[in-house]
């Protein structure tokens, strides 16, 4: 077991980008168009998702203690995906239905969500699937015997959850990470086919015993004129009139948590969010915070390469998890850019788990490459990161 020492964390550029962005929040607060909506909801449920980070960072000091929360995360959100799905099996649940007209008439489409206690939609509830599947291979696949047969066993009720939300996003996003995980391999053009002849067989029995109206849900993707596509053109057509919100205080933007208030009064739309993290940070946070989150997740991606770089030069490859829970991690960052197109996120807290996630990542691997260890109580490193987090340095 490798012990994280701590030194390492403060070279470390998320932890300061993220610290910038952090107080460029608070700074701009006055600046913004509804600073109000900001301080009494919104600050403090971005504030919470932060503290993902700050936790993970402070607190996940060995590669075993970062095996053991990210095994806890991945069965939390199994159990997510596995509820709706057995409850749809055992008593006809669903959770919502899309609606969509097409020459005049209203058709009703039921899509799987979440539990009846959770809070995801059908879109995030595919999401989560799509989520879960670099985790699976890398971590499970890769793992071992053990690791394939139980990723054999929920295969199948992932792919089927993911077709029962109807979710086109997800099942795009499915794709993209699939073509990313094969991108990110040493033989690409052997993966490439291997992928594909697993992936065709499969889709072609999954959308033959779909229901006629789901399989109209997905082909609404590329047709026209068919139930679904009317959402589809609405939804890209609320991106192009979205865009017109950013002109007003374009530089510090209408406030954090403010993208469904902006739709509602300045366009005069409905009050949902944008759908689209990048169009939603522009009308939340403006250009400069735009800018500060971009530099956040830039220095994810930079901080996984580098752990990565540092665990080739010590020999360590797909056998070892360090290495192959940053390959994961690098798959899931590039496909969560994608589906960003397509949902918000700014105040979600996936972005800032991940964050720290690639940070301890960073930590253990340029402490493996000098194989040097160094301890500290948890709750003084918990102080020192908060301190460093606003702008003072702390003192390990």
């Amino acid at each position: 077991m490798v012990s994280c020492a701590d030194k390492w964390r403060w070279s470390i550029n998320i932890i300061q980008n993220l610290r910038n962005l952090f107080i460029y929040v608070l700074l701009s607060i006055p600046f913004v168009t509804w600073p109000g909506s900001v301080l009494r909801f919104h600050l403090v449920e971005w504030l919470k998702v932060v503290m993902f980070f700050i936790f993970i960072v402070t607190l996940v000091r060995t590669t075993g203690q970062l095996k053991w929360i990210f095994g806890v995360f991945m069965g939390a959100q199994i159990v997510r995906i596995l509820e709706p799905l057995y409850l749809h099996l055992t008593t006809g649940y669903w959770g919502s239905m899309a609606y969509s007209q097409v020459g005049g008439m209203l058709f009703g489409l039921d899509r799987l969500s979440g539990g009846p206690y959770d809070v995801v939609s059908p879109n995030q509830l595919a999401w989560l699937v799509v989520s879960m599947v670099p985790f699976f291979f890398y971590l499970l696949w890769q793992g071992g015997k053990i690791g394939k047969v139980l990723t054999l066993a929920a295969a199948p009720a992932l792919i089927y959850c993911l077709l029962l939300t109807g979710s086109r996003s997800g099942l795009l996003c499915l794709i993209f990470v699939l073509l990313t995980m094969v991108f990110l391999s040493r033989r690409r053009l052997k993966n490439f086919l291997i992928a594909s002849l697993i992936a065709l067989p499969v889709a072609i029995y999954s959308f033959g015993n779909l229901g006629l109206e789901m399989q109209t849900r997905y082909l609404s993707i590329v047709e026209n004129n068919v139930a679904g596509s009317d959402t589809r053109e609405g939804r890209i057509d609320a991106l192009f009139r979205e865009v017109k919100a950013i002109s007003n205080n374009p530089l510090f933007g209408n406030g954090l948590g403010t993208s469904a208030e902006t739709n509602v009064n300045v366009l005069g739309g409905r009050a949902q969010p944008t759908h689209n993290l990048y169009l939603e940070a522009l009308q939340e946070v403006g250009i400069i915070g735009l800018v500060l989150f971009l530099l956040f997740v830039i220095a994810i991606f930079k901080s996984l390469r580098e752990a990565k770089r540092l665990l080739i030069e010590q020999g360590r490859d797909e056998k070892d998890w360090l290495y192959r829970m940053i390959s994961a991690a690098q798959a899931w960052m590039i496909m969560d850019l994608f589906y960003s197109l397509s949902c918000f996120g700014l105040s979600s807290w996936e972005w800032y788990f991940f964050g720290g996630v690639a940070s301890v990542c960073l930590a253990l691997a340029r402490e493996i490459s000098v194989t040097e260890g160094v301890s500290q109580p948890s709750g003084a490193l918990f102080a020192a990161t908060l301190g460093a987090f606003v702008g003072q340095r702390g003192t390990p």
